[in-house]
């Protein structure tokens, strides 16, 4: 997965470089016209999305209506059944519960690669390698001391920060080892592997000297690259600022959101009201121990959020369920029920008058009802009077002739 979402980042960083380009440099700017890019492409799976709940509004009454028969059920049983007759209605209207998931899924791969960027502007804004970035990372941390390059070799905000102060660039320009060895797949600017050490420092060097680096400063005074756990004073503000903004935009979003019934109804769970606020805590414990641009980054995703579900909701919006529309598909369900246990009674009804039939037709042949003709020689002179009154007969005859013959002796 982190392969995948790496080449995502690969060709998306294009793009964050023309935000910077077209910004001046100022990265607060910078991540504002990216995420607003971001959103207009993927502004199209917004409208897919809000198709399918639009969909869903419509079928409302219907779901109403079957969640009402079982209203006073609660035994498992009942549930299921009730479970089972929302999908049934939904399969028969063609709505599928995974059409507004589908674009919320192909989103997630692309919103996860953009942290990549945001983590790294060393490399998807500066463009250095990773060996040259592997040596810079170790440089700035014996210069500063403020991290081994194991724990930041993605996270090099604070370094690109550093970088964009032209005295602290030619200090760790002056800092750089004179001797070592070439980083494992370190190549020049123009792609060309180094034959030694002294080529690589020397082509470090015209780099950083060269390239131009992002402005972290907001407002002029506040550090988008400072951590709030590692300087809290003030900037404790901006976690609390995360969470405040990221729970008004989402409990916004929801009045322009369409709210299927079953989540409706589970909103009144206490387990429910508190995911509310769990999402907007754990983003504010994120921008508690990461640089502040990626608390910024959030800030700007969830307002421009709120912003395209309003312009979809206005677009596409999402019919009203009224009373006369629940009371018509109370009716229809009731018409349904009847018409299914009316034809339930009629296959009933068919198959036993087809048993009587057969019953009168087993009694007027002498055959009692459920008889099973019995095979054999022996059984069937049993069921022929007449083969045994003949039987009888001449036993008879034997027995006279018998007497006759002791007569005469």
């Amino acid at each position: 997965m982190s392969t995948i979402l790496g080449y995502l980042a690969e060709g998306l960083k294009y793009l964050m470089i023309f935000c910077d380009k077209i910004s001046g440099q100022n990265y607060w700017l910078s991540l504002f016209l990216f995420a607003l890019i971001v959103k207009l492409i993927l502004f199209p799976f917004g409208i897919k999305q809000q198709r399918s709940q639009q969909k869903l509004a419509k079928l409302r009454p219907k779901e109403e209506a079957i969640r009402r028969k079982y209203r006073d059920r609660n035994d498992q049983e009942s549930q299921r059944k009730m479970n089972e007759e929302i999908q049934a209605m939904y399969r028969e209207e063609k709505y599928s519960q995974f059409g507004g998931c589908l674009p919320m899924l192909l989103q997630m791969p692309i919103l996860f690669s953009l942290y990549y960027i945001i983590q790294n502007p060393l490399h998807y804004l500066c463009q250095f390698g990773k060996g040259q970035i592997e040596v810079i990372m170790e440089t700035f941390h014996r210069l500063t001391g403020y991290a081994s390059a194991s724990t930041y070799q993605n996270l090099t905000i604070k370094a690109t920060s550093f970088l964009s102060d032209a005295a602290n660039r030619q200090a760790l320009i002056n800092a750089l080892p004179v001797d070592g060895s070439v980083p494992t797949g370190a190549v020049s600017a123009a792609g060309t592997a180094f034959a030694n050490y002294a080529d690589f420092r020397a082509d470090l060097v015209t780099q950083l000297t060269e390239k131009s680096y992002p402005n972290f400063k907001l407002f002029g005074f506040i550090d988008l690259s400072v951590t709030p756990s590692e300087q809290i004073w003030w900037y404790i503000l901006i976690p609390i600022v995360t969470f405040g903004i990221l729970l008004l935009t989402a409990k916004l979003q929801k009045k322009f959101t369409y709210q299927p019934l079953s989540a409706e109804l589970q909103q009144k769970n206490f387990s429910m009201k508190l995911m509310e606020y769990m999402m907007p805590a754990i983003s504010a414990v994120f921008a508690f121990s990461l640089p502040s641009a990626l608390a910024l980054y959030w800030i700007y995703q969830n307002i421009l959020g709120f912003g395209q579900q309003v312009i979809l909701a206005k677009m596409f919006p999402t019919p009203k369920m009224t009373d006369a529309e629940i009371k018509e598909a109370l009716r229809e369900a009731d018409r349904q029920e009847y018409e299914r246990k009316k034809a339930e009674e009629k296959r009933k009804k068919s198959i036993h008058e087809e048993d009587v039939a057969m019953s009168e037709a087993n009694h007027g042949t002498g055959i009692p009802e459920g008889w099973v003709e019995p095979m054999g020689p022996s059984s069937a002179n049993k069921d022929n009077p007449s083969a045994q009154s003949g039987k009888k007969h001449k036993s008879i005859q034997r027995a006279e002739m018998k007497k006759d013959k002791k007569e005469d002796e």
